[in-house]
């Protein structure tokens, strides 16, 4: 069994390996081609666009994989069924079950592997992309993000003054800032403010500090504190340059959204659109297993002149796949559902699917 375990695992393989290569050079040239505009016009280098798509590399990978995995076990099974390997393997007292154990120990392990990358490698190179995006092509400043959120950015300031904001949360939804630090310095790099304030709002005249203290410095070294409850002050950013600086979900791993969405709720933001994303860090590794499932009960039954029609309803699988996704997102961020049944909605329909049809296969 082992010979034929190796083999099956092989042909499996191979597949995947093309199916990959296939896919993710289609995602490449289909995205090259939407931001080539914007490349152009900002004048990157190649070797910056080279590296943008290097760090997209994991998140492109985690996305095309499910599909991947369901060409792949359909066509390795189908091709062994077209080829009547198949029917010499049951002619062998294999059943159906034992001939797709090396497809579904594959696919359980590339989920495994997806969720260890979610985890570690995938938000820190999405991080990585994402930044060469908005400082290389959309010329935005370059920004420093700490854990929990902690951001240190310079602002614009004037001739007079140089301005360093700390934000201690943001909220890219709502456009607060939490927890913000003014710190107002000449160009000699002398104190002469600091802010402090529980937090942050844009109105028509620009951003109001609320419920704060203010630390002035005189050139004769004198401190004066004085506390506020409201006072605007004086920032060139608008709103969308500050909450910009917020990761999204695909940037921070699961503890650290976890934290992330424990300290907006703290703050008194709604958080379940982030309940939403934060559940589906585990449920989307998954969906390779689910999708293997459905391949390999479509490879088994293919006959000799099935592959080509279900190779051919693998792509309005995969699209429907990620409309229910999509859906589920939708009403789980908009309170219809829970956030984990909407996570894990795509991922159930067709694991029933695949399982009812595997079951119907073997009798």
């Amino acid at each position: 069994m082992r010979i034929l375990d190796r083999y099956i695992a092989r042909e499996f393989l191979k597949i995947l390996g093309m199916a990959l290569a296939v896919f993710v050079g289609i995602y490449i040239i289909v995205d090259l081609f939407e931001k080539l505009r914007s490349f152009l016009e900002a004048q990157v280098p190649a070797w910056v666009i080279v590296r943008y798509y290097l760090f997209s590399l994991p998140t492109i990978l985690s996305q095309v994989m499910p599909v991947a995995v369901l060409l792949s076990s359909l066509l390795a099974l189908g091709t062994m069924g077209r080829h009547n390997e198949l029917l010499a393997m049951k002619m062998g007292h294999v059943g159906t079950s034992r001939i797709a154990l090396p497809c579904v120990a594959l696919a359980l392990l590339l989920s495994g592997v997806g969720l260890a990358l979610a985890q570690s490698v995938i938000p820190r190179a999405s991080e990585r992309a994402q930044d060469i995006m908005r400082t290389r092509v959309k010329k935005l400043p370059a920004i420093r993000l700490g854990r929990q959120n902690n951001i240190w950015y310079r602002a614009r300031g004037d001739e007079l003054h140089q301005q360093f904001l700390h934000i201690g949360l943001a909220d890219a939804a709502s456009g607060l800032l939490r927890d913000v630090t003014l710190i107002e310095l000449t160009p000699e790099f002398t104190p002469v403010r600091r802010v402090d304030a529980r937090e942050a709002v844009w109105d028509k005249n620009g951003w109001v500090l609320k419920d704060g203290y203010m630390w002035l410095f005189s050139p004769s070294g004198e401190i004066l504190l004085d506390r506020f409850q409201r006072m605007p002050v004086g920032l060139a950013e608008r709103p969308d340059e500050f909450t910009r600086v917020v990761r999204s979900p695909e940037e921070m791993s699961y503890d650290e959204l976890k934290d992330h969405i424990e300290r907006l709720a703290q703050s008194g933001v709604d958080v379940r659109r982030y309940w939403v994303d934060l559940d589906a860090k585990i449920s989307l590794p998954f969906a390779s297993v689910v999708m293997g499932l459905i391949g390999i009960a479509f490879g088994v039954r293919t006959g000799k002149t099935g592959v080509v029609v279900w190779v051919g309803a693998c792509v309005p699988l995969g699209f429907l796949y990620w409309v229910l996704l999509s859906l589920g997102f939708s009403l789980g961020r908009s309170g219809a559902l829970p956030s984990l049944a909407a996570a894990w909605l795509p991922n159930a329909l067709f694991a029933a699917a695949g399982i009812v049809a595997f079951a119907r296969v073997r009798h």
